[in-house]
Formats: C-alpha cells, structure tokens, sequence
C-alpha cells in the first residue's frame, strides 16, 4: 500500500513541476558546454522521476521558448472585462455569467459555461477579491495575513473600547433601557484595568469615567494601575472626541487609531468572552435561541436592575481577573500584572485626574438659598458658598459621578470648590458650612466695628471741641515796648507785700525763719 508520503518521494505532477526548472537550467549548461550526453540525461530523468523522451522534451521546449518554466496551457482567464462585470452586480456569479451569456449571443460567440465560470473564479481570484466584490473593502482585509504583534510589558499598551451589553435593565424610574460597557484592556497581561457602564447608549463620559477607573490605583480601584505609554483604540467617535484626546494628551498618553477591528484583537477577544462567560447567562439575553419568528427564550423574564446589572458585571471582571488562567502565560491577568517587574509610570493625584476629565456646557448658573441647580437636583457647595446667593457660576462635573460637581466663577474662571448634593450631604458638611457661615459673620462683625471705630475717630474734633482759649491781656507799657520793637521787662515774680492770708493766723504759728514768742520768754 502505497501512503501519501511515498506518492509524494516516487513522484507527482506538482513535485515534478518544481524539479523541471532546475533539471532544464542544468541540461542547457551542459548543452553549451557540449558535455551533454545521453547518460546525462537518462540520469537528470531518473533524478525527477520522468521518462527519457520527457526529460528530452524539456530540453527542447527550454531552447524553443527560452525559458525554464513549464509553459502555460491555452485556457479561459479572468480579464478586467469579467472583473468589471462582477464588480457591476456585486460579485453575483451566476447574474455576471447571465450577462457574459448575453454579450456573446450579440457577438455570435460561443458562450462560457456557469461551471467555467466558477473554476476560473476559484483558479484566477482570490477569496479576499470576491469579498470586498460582495461587501467592501474592509471584508476583504478580513482575508489578508497579519502578523503577530510581539510581547509587550504592562502597561506598555491598552486597548479600549465600548460593548453593548445584549440585555435590557430596569432604571430608577421602572423605565427600561440598553446598557453599553467601556473598558480599557492591558495588551501585555489581558488585565481589564477599569470600566464604566452607561445606561441608554455610550458617550464621552463613558470613556472619561473608564480612563479615570483604570488610571488609579486606590480603593476602591487597583492594584492594577498607572498611566500607559500607547492606548489603541478604533476610530469611534467617543474615543476620538476633543475632550477624550485632550485627556490624554494632558496625561502624556498618545493614542493610536487603527485601521479596523482586528488591529486590536486584545479587547475584540475580552468583547467576545464576556459575551459566553457573562452576558449569556443574564435574563434577557437578546442572542438566545429563538422559540419562533417572534419570541426567545427567556423574553418574558424579569429584568435586572440598572445596580444589579454594575454589581454582577463588577464580580464578573474580578473574576476574570484574578481566576481565568490564560493560556499564552499560564497565569491570572492580575498575577500576570503583578509578576511583570517593568517600571509603573506616576500616575497624577485623583484631584489633578478629576481637573483633566471635568466637562462643561458653559452655561451661567446662580447660586441660590438652596445651592446650585443643576440638571434638576440642588448642590450646596462646601466651600465659599456663604454670602454668595445670586453669584454667577459655571459648573464642571465628572462624568457618571453626579454625586458631586465643581464650581467655578462665570468671569474669571476662577476656581470656587465643589458642591454635594443637598439632600445628601453629610453631617460633617453640614457642621462645615454653619462654622463658615458663623466665621463669615464673626470676621464682618470685626469689620464693621473697626470701621465704626475709625469714623468716631475721624470725626471727634467736631463731636467733643476743647475748652475756649482765653485772650493774652497787654498792659499800656506792654503794647508801646510791642510797637517799639523792644522787649519790656518781665515783671517781678516776688510780691511787694507780705503774702496775708484771708483768715487770720493762729498766734501759735510762727512764720520760717523767725522764733516764737514762748522760746523768748524761756531764754
């Protein structure tokens, strides 16, 4: 028995077409050299298993046509006509071969047969030709060879994208809705390192709020983090937007649009394995099998709620990251992150992450005694907010974080804090604002009675006047020496007369320097 092998070493049409060249090319050197001998060439033909008469006729074909190859057989081939034609009806064969049938019945030629047709198709075109002649273009690349990206170190590159999720949950208002999840994908270790979900359909935010996930690395986020040196992407409208490539050009990150889907396979792969691993097994799965041209299993089942929805998938991605052992590392894509020694780049502070994401519609906004109103709910903000009721402001907010916004002044733009909601502020907040609102009243109390002070101050020469100055009285002889130019003489000082009190003095006195009587009477 003869196996498959053995047919392929005793000789075969093709094996024999690759030997000819070689055999021909040493037969016709040996044929200038005039070395050439019948030896030689029963020899060249037992080499490629082909009779002597064969191996003669190669020769002779060799020096007719002056080429080595063997020569093509006379047979239909596909022109630009038939290329034209089936690019006219969209790669139909059977319509381009209707068409041939017609044109050649107008010439009077003998038509092609639809069989014909086909095996030149298959022989002369290839599949990725008669894709992109059915679909387009990008089916065609569909068809072309890649190559295989080598390894990358963590964080080197991340791959993002959206997926809607193909169920309906339940909303707040007992509405339903499409959820859409963004996620960014570490290349090197297949870690998913953040994601957001968005009720309705995906936007800019949604891709904000996934960055800021992935970015850092505390609780409630992490340990996988740090800012990467390439991000991938498609050419989505979301990632591409002016805010999200502002972000990450405030971040020193480039990103990298690729052509089509399977330019980047790591997300595309994620994509589909949360399709069988997690959304499958949801109620509602829209891709169930169908029980009819109408109904699915599991239509009519209760749906999830929009927190039951983020709570499964938020165990769903832990899961993934820290029990699905991939196959091309043998490990977890958290150990995998984990075990790669390369260099975490610092990523920014959750303040400065926030200032880089904020969005703004730019419209004028009041604050009022109930705060700041913003899409229907009051924010009280939580610093510098008292006295300011109907100052102008304009309001930035982090995507998916409506708990909270940051205000900022109309004119100047000058930064003013943060506000909470109002109906969900805390009690230290609370505490926060009435010690400020006190402050605020202690430091314009001060104010008011220094400025009272300094007006009694300024004023108290014409509420308290100084006694009345009396006149200098001038004697006659004072005025005439005043008018002479000369200096009377100061009057004396020492009375002309004894100084006499007004009562009488008591004969027991005795004036200084004088003795008493008594002292007399007794010397």
């Amino acid at each position: 028995m003869t196996t498959v092998d053995d047919a392929t070493e005793t000789g075969l049409d093709r094996h024999r077409d690759e030997l000819r060249p070689a055999a021909a090319r040493q037969m016709l050197r040996l044929r200038e050299s005039g070395e050439l001998s019948t030896a030689h060439m029963r020899l060249i033909a037992e080499s490629a298993d082909v009779s002597l008469r064969q191996a003669w006729r190669w020769l002779a074909e060799a020096e007719e046509t002056g080429t080595v190859e063997k020569p093509e057989r006379r047979r239909f081939r596909i022109t630009e006509e038939i290329i034209d034609v089936l690019a006219d009806y969209q790669g139909n064969v059977k319509r381009a071969h209707e068409h041939l049938v017609r044109e050649a019945m107008k010439a009077g030629e003998k038509p092609i047969g639809l069989t014909t047709l086909h095996d030149v198709i298959a022989r002369d075109l290839d599949p990725g030709f008669m894709a992109g002649l059915r679909e387009d273009v990008p089916a065609a690349r569909g068809f072309d060879p890649a190559f295989q990206r080598p390894a990358v170190a963590r964080n080197q590159v991340w791959e993002g994208d959206h997926k809607q999720a193909p169920t309906v949950v339940m909303m707040p208002d007992k509405k339903l809705s499409n959820v859409w999840v963004t996620w960014f994908e570490d290349r090197g270790t297949s870690n998913v390192m953040g994601w957001a979900v968005t009720a309705g359909s995906a936007h800019r935010g949604s891709v904000l709020a996934a960055v800021r996930a992935s970015v850092l690395r505390e609780s409630p986020y992490g340990p996988a983090g740090g800012l990467p040196h390439l991000v991938r992407v498609d050419g989505g409208s979301d990632f591409m937007s002016k805010t999200v490539r502002r972000t990450f050009g405030l971040l020193g990150v480039p990103m990298h649009q690729v052509r089509s889907a399977r330019h980047k396979g790591g997300i595309e792969r994620l994509n589909g394995t949360s399709m069988t691993r997690f959304f499958a097994d949801l109620p509602r799965y829209t891709k169930a099998p169908q029980l009819d041209h109408r109904r699915r299993v599991g239509d009519q089942d209760p749906p999830l709620t929009f927190e039951a929805f983020v709570d499964l998938l938020s165990k769903w991605v832990e899961e993934y990251n820290t029990q699905h052992v991939l196959k091309r590392t043998g490990m977890t894509p958290l150990q995998a992150w984990l075990a790669d020694p390369t260099e975490i780049r610092p990523e920014p502070s959750p303040q400065e992450l926030r200032a880089f994401m904020l969005e703004s519609d730019n419209k004028p906004r009041k604050i009022t005694s109930h705060g700041v109103e913003f899409h229907n709910r009051y924010y009280m903000p939580a610093k510098k907010g008292v006295g300011c009721i109907g100052r102008e402001v304009r309001v930035r907010w982090m995507p998916h974080h409506d708990h909270e916004i940051d205000l900022y002044s109309f004119r100047g733009n000058r930064y003013l804090g943060r506000a909470f909601l109002s109906n969900e502020a805390s009690e230290e907040m609370r505490a926060e604002v009435l010690n400020e609102r006190d402050e605020h009243s202690e430091v314009l109390r001060k104010a008011l009675k220094r400025s009272a002070e300094r007006r009694r101050d300024r004023h108290l020469p014409s509420t308290q006047p100084e006694p009345p100055v009396r006149a200098i009285r001038m004697t006659e002889q004072e005025a005439r020496a005043e008018l002479a130019g000369t200096t009377p003489p100061a009057p004396s000082r020492r009375r002309a007369q004894p100084y006499q009190p007004l009562t009488p003095i008591p004969p027991t006195w005795t004036r200084p320097g004088q003795t008493s009587s008594s002292e007399d009477d007794t010397s």
